[in-house]
């Protein structure tokens, strides 16, 4: 029986056990190994977050919370927070055996606030029958640049008044479903034109420019108490000329702290990100994050690997030794975290995962984002299978269609389509699924003809169809993975006779 009703305080941890929670870091694999083992007797660290190498089906990543959970307790570290980022489309770390839920974009196109909390309430309990007990989402940011790389279909649209009102939805239900959870990415990344995972994205917002657009959904979420805010690894030159939000004491502590008066826990976007790397040594940085404002730090070992948790843990305890954090600074960060483990609660039954009932609830969800757009009428189509090309960036989308075995085009980078000039000429139905506008050049530089069908489904960007020159029979927007594969084959090819 694993207890989760942490009893100690602030006044019984060690200086290095209040360090320890500071730190949320990556596991190697699908069972805790001697490291990990380390991590919790000696470091007392206390919170974990889960990737898709640590998750690939249910009963292992079950497998992997509970021994995590009774490692702790022996460690008298019991409960650990255990997290990940199951945002729903495409960001999601484990997809097999559960259900899946449409992507925040597709969720804001109906604009149904009871289908958000719906959507959140009944994955955040899987998510607790599966023993992950923090949810980093939902993603808070307002897309509004088209050449953002990196948030697109994750936000649930551009009207900040509309993202504020569904993050809202999506903060109760999964508080409702009994799961922490986090508003990401303070102060907002939506406005961007640099994913952070690869370098630092510069932001000409003023505080003004903020408060109008970007911080209305994080104020919705304050007002809720959204237990975790995640912050954004971002430059805003015209707030604070020296350091990323995730480093900046006045975006931090001055405006999510003192102006917004946000009393729970800030959380870094992980450390291995190298939008950092260009603000000095990681350790430095950590020590300057506690100082700005964050209460707890994450180092995912699942990007770059080469950022040490030890040399970070070391950094952190130096820096209480020698006063350059204080005790007292220390001890407002731990308290926090201690207060958010009083959230956590026991996990649900494993019946609860991947429902009946919670399968419809997504399907009716699904459906409607499709069926709302008035170029589903084209559907199904009613081609012989050598007359009909599927196109697209990613590999699994060309399985969609058993009856197409030849007929498929897998779009790769620097790839010249023009010798498929003639296959593509012999096709009476040409169905496009493109995730990335970078291919788009390529398949303008073919020549359709009048009597062509061609559909064309965008995976991922909601701003491609302005960007689009090609002659379409119809277009449809699938909001990044809204719609798996099996609901593509009952929707797009629900009568097609592949056999015919």
């Amino acid at each position: 029986m694993i207890h989760l009703s942490n009893k100690k305080t602030i006044d019984n941890l060690s200086l290095e056990e209040k360090v320890g929670q500071l730190l949320m870091v990556g596991i190697p694999g699908h069972a805790p190994d001697p490291i990990i083992e380390r991590r919790m007797t000696q470091q007392k660290i206390a919170a974990y977050i889960l990737f898709r190498k640590n998750t690939p089906n249910v009963s292992i990543t079950q497998s992997l919370t509970h021994q995590l959970q009774i490692m702790a307790e022996k460690a008298g570290i019991a409960p650990l927070l255990i997290a990940m980022d199951q945002e729903h489309g495409r960001v999601i770390r484990i997809d097999k055996g559960i259900t899946r839920f449409p992507a925040a974009y597709g969720l804001g196109r109906i604009g149904n606030p009871g289908y958000v909390f719906n959507a959140c309430k009944i994955a955040g309990q899987e998510l607790r029958a599966l023993g992950i007990n923090v949810n980093f989402a939902p993603v808070a940011d307002i897309n509004t640049n088209p050449e953002n790389p990196i948030i697109g279909t994750r936000s649930y649209g551009e009207n900040p008044f509309k993202v504020a009102q569904l993050v809202k939805q999506a903060i109760l239900g999964y508080q409702s479903a009994g799961i922490i959870c986090s508003a990401k990415h303070f102060p907002g990344h939506g406005d961007v034109e640099t994913d952070s995972h690869l370098a630092l994205p510069v932001s000409t917002k003023t505080i003004k420019d903020l408060h109008e657009t970007e911080l209305k959904p994080f104020k919705s979420a304050i007002s809720v108490k959204v237990p975790v805010i995640m912050t954004a690894h971002i430059m805003f030159p015209q707030i604070d000329s020296e350091w990323p939000a995730t480093l900046s004491p006045i975006l931090l502590t001055g405006l999510l702290r003192n102006e917004l008066q946000y009393d729970g826990v800030i959380i870094s976007d992980d450390l291995e990100m190298k939008a950092l790397n260009q603000s000095g040594p990681i350790t430095d940085l950590s020590v300057k994050m506690i100082l700005a404002g964050c209460d707890m730090l994450i180092i995912s070992q699942n990007l770059t690997c080469d950022v040490s948790i030890d040399a970070i843990f070391q950094a952190l305890l130096n820096a209480v030794q020698n006063n350059i954090i204080s005790e007292s600074r220390l001890n407002q960060s731990v308290e926090r975290i201690l207060k958010l483990k009083q959230k956590v609660q026991q996990k649900l039954s494993p019946d609860i995962i991947n429902h009946p009932d919670h399968a419809a609830v997504s399907e009716k969800m699904m459906r409607e984002i499709f069926l709302e757009n008035p170029h589903s009428r084209h559907f199904p189509v009613d081609t012989q299978p050598e007359r009909l090309l599927i196109i697209s960036d990613i590999s699994e989308i060309l399985n969609i269609c058993p009856g197409i075995k030849t007929n498929r085009l897998l779009l790769t980078p620097d790839q010249s389509l023009k010798t498929y000039q003639s296959t593509i000429a012999e096709m009476d139905e040409i169905f496009i699924f493109l995730s990335r506008i970078s291919y788009l050049p390529a398949l303008e530089s073919l020549q359709f003809t009048k009597n062509q069908n061609i559909r064309f489904f965008s995976l991922n960007n909601p701003y491609i169809q302005s960007k689009i020159q090609l002659p379409l029979t119809s277009y449809i927007n699938l909001y990044a993975e809204c719609l798996p594969l099996a609901t593509f084959n009952g929707l797009i090819f629900a009568n097609f006779d592949a056999n015919k």
